[in-house]
């Protein structure tokens, strides 16, 4: 058994180097390379004990050793193992629900991101497996995972030719949007968080596309951070008339963080980009949870998270207006 184990992780692990910016080809020396490096190994190291261990004692104690600021992504990165072992086992196919509902039912949204890109990597986009098994916001955060993989390692093909899967064809159009809110956090990680590259990358899609990458953007800026206030400033600046999907994915990032129990030091990020504090943001998502959503997958024959986020983006356009300059003059002070 325990040859097996290490045989798994041989064929299927990838090295640490993978997340290295000099060889993925991203932009490197500007000031939050190390913290995005350091984001990205956490995954892939998280992915190969995942690989090893299963879903095992061994795995708790791992998670239980991780900082509570790196926790999340090595929930991403164990769900992309467990999953990975659930595409290639022929019985037990289980493994990440088991995780999502027990060990890493606090980090559920970064677990469903992680079997995304588990899907992409080895090209199995089960759309179907997804929407049987998993809630609405588990199925749009999957499609997150696949974008994210695809702008990630394959930067060349995802931001400069537009790729998107042919498995996406007569999908609806949320598939998109969720595989572009991937692709949005890769290019904060592709571009190493620096405003006006991020801009000139984005402005290159289709204008119908823009939108749900700038809400990407918006998700890794605050979650994984990595730049100064005055970058937040100026990427709110840059991103225009789609500052309100900045603040949605700024939002969701928050909201994500505080669900888990493991919310950022200071929360000016989300207060730059959504008009609100962090447990404003998170008061707000659980209200509309509780009271609108109900647990429920579909409303009206659409996904409910669909209409979460929508919610999601009036409110902070509403507070972005009322409450920009309280942020700003918090900086200036």
């Amino acid at each position: 058994m325990e040859k097996l184990k290490i045989i798994r992780k041989l064929i299927l692990g990838l090295p640490l180097s993978e997340a290295e910016f000099k060889i993925r080809d991203f932009e490197v020396g500007l000031p939050a390379q190390d913290r995005l490096e350091l984001v990205a190994k956490t995954v892939v190291n998280a992915y190969n004990i995942a690989l090893e261990c299963g879903l095992s004692k061994s795995l708790s104690i791992a998670i239980a050793q991780v900082s509570n600021e790196l926790v999340g992504f090595f929930h991403e990165g164990a769900a992309m193992g467990l999953f990975t072992l659930d595409l290639f086992s022929i019985s037990n196919k289980n493994r990440l629900y088991d995780f999502i509902e027990g060990e890493g039912r606090n980090h559920a949204y970064m677990s469903y991101i992680g079997a995304g890109i588990a899907s992409a990597i080895f090209r199995n986009n089960n759309f179907e497996y997804f929407t049987t098994k998993a809630n609405s916001e588990g199925e749009s955060l999957f499609l997150n995972g696949i974008g994210f993989y695809n702008a990630y390692f394959k930067p060349q093909k995802t931001l400069k030719e537009m790729f998107i899967p042919r498995s996406f064809a007569g999908k609806k159009a949320y598939f998109v949007e969720g595989y572009d809110n991937g692709i949005g956090r890769a290019v904060w990680f592709y571009n190493s968080g620096e405003p006006t590259k991020i801009a000139e990358t984005l402005s290159a899609f289709p204008e119908e596309r823009q939108g749900a990458i700038w809400a990407g953007v918006g998700l890794a800026a605050t979650y994984a951070g990595g730049v100064s206030e005055r970058k937040i400033h100026l990427l709110k600046d840059l991103s225009g008339k789609y500052a309100y999907r900045l603040g949605e994915g700024s939002f969701l990032a928050t909201h994500t963080r505080q669900l888990a129990g493991n919310p950022h030091a200071t929360d000016k990020t989300e207060k730059i980009l959504t008009g609100r504090s962090s447990m404003d943001c998170h008061e707000f998502a659980m209200e509309v949870i509780e009271k609108t959503l109900r647990g429920e997958k579909y409303i009206n024959g659409e996904p409910s998270f669909q209409l979460f986020l929508s919610m999601i983006r009036e409110w902070v356009i509403a507070n972005q207006a009322t409450n920009v300059y309280v942020a700003e003059n918090e900086i200036m002070s």
